[in-house]
């Protein structure tokens, strides 16, 4: 959970984020799931879901295999669905529960 101001890149790989209300966040984010209710200027890729809940906002490109933006929310950039990155995603998790 970030709840104040990052510039730079934040780097989660298979973990969740969540951007809280008071957030600002100029950054490229990578992670698994990314859930944002402040406001996040920059490219998201998330190998699970990207959700914009209502009063959030996000600036940028979305890659991500499911996306979910609320009534409310402010979005502006493109979206791409990658549901290849899912597909790897869930086989490794397979593979690691053996």
């Amino acid at each position: 959970l970030i709840d104040g101001a990052i510039e730079g890149l934040i780097q989660l790989d298979e973990r969740k984020l969540t951007v809280g209300t008071t957030a600002k966040l100029t950054a490229d984010i990578n992670a698994r799931d990314v859930v944002v209710y402040g406001y996040v200027k920059g490219n998201v890729h998330a190998t699970g879901k990207i959700e914009i809940k209502k009063g959030g906002s996000v600036n940028g490109n979305l890659t991500t295999a499911q996306i979910l933006i609320e009534d409310g929310a402010d979005f502006r950039g493109s979206i791409e669905i990658d549901r290849g990155a899912e597909k790897v995603s869930s086989r490794a998790a397979a593979a690691g529960s053996r």
